[in-house]
């Protein structure tokens, strides 16, 4: 994707490294999973987690936006 899309973080997001929201999420959320869920673009980049790296480096910094990973699991499954 060339193109990079702007967006807007809600002022209640709270922003996580992957390690720190595998601990706060539990069992289920091993950092091999979020990255599972990440790459198989379960969770969308801008909502769910975003890219924090400088402009022109080649490795990602991820966060995660912890306040929309919970707010997804408040859906009840057969509506996601």
């Amino acid at each position: 994707m060339n193109k990079r899309t702007i967006s807007k973080l809600p002022s209640d997001a709270e922003l996580l490294t992957i390690e720190q929201a595998s601990n706060r999420l539990g069992k289920g959320f091993s950092r091999s999973s979020i990255v599972r869920r990440i790459n198989s673009g379960e969770w969308q980049e801008g909502i769910h987690w975003i890219d924090a790296r400088r402009g022109g480096t080649a490795n990602r910094i991820v966060k995660i936006n912890i306040t929309a990973v919970l707010d997804t699991f408040a859906i009840p499954a057969a509506f996601r």
